[in-house]
């Protein structure tokens, strides 16, 4: 698996690739449209510097994570996502694993992260990770859904471990 720096002309394809994560993740009847899923990356990705990373399986795109400035010094990963055809198959870890590399480039001292408590595949990832829980779990503004934050210093990052 290759982890590549995402540009401008790939946000299409990670926003189809979140679309389909998404659905299978929320059991949705229907993959959102092209449409419906762009507008979040974008927003995402508005600021600088902003966070685009590519997981490729022979040559295809099969997840990515994506974010930006949050505060001084800190990033907010606002996707990680992997399409479910590549579920289980150590995608997500891939990319949270480039990720401090990413950071420290980018000057960015801290990220920060929420995942729906009832994602237990997220959850999982993220805390054998060593993200570490900040604060109390919070109904998500819109949906009620219950969800934690998390946060990672690439201080603390080992590379390779």
């Amino acid at each position: 698996m290759e982890i590549v720096q995402g540009g401008p002309g790939d946000v299409d394809t990670a926003a189809l690739l979140w679309a389909h994560a998404v659905a299978a993740r929320d059991g949705y009847d229907e993959v959102p449209s092209l449409e419906l899923a762009r507008p979040g990356l974008e927003s995402a990705l508005a600021k600088e510097p902003s966070l685009l990373l590519l997981a490729r399986e022979g040559g295809r795109a099969v997840g990515f994570l994506a974010g930006g400035p949050q505060e001084t010094n800190t990033a907010f990963v606002n996707y990680v996502g992997v399409h479910p055809d590549a579920w289980g198959k150590g995608t997500g870890e891939a990319l949270l694993r480039a990720l401090p590399e990413v950071l420290i480039k980018n000057g960015y001292e801290r990220a920060e992260l929420t995942v729906y408590v009832d994602n237990v595949r997220g959850v999982r990832l993220y805390e054998r990770l060593e993200w570490i829980k900040v604060g109390d779990p919070v109904p998500h503004p819109r949906d009620g859904r219950v969800e934690q934050r998390y946060a990672f210093s690439p201080a603390s990052w080992e590379p390779g471990a």
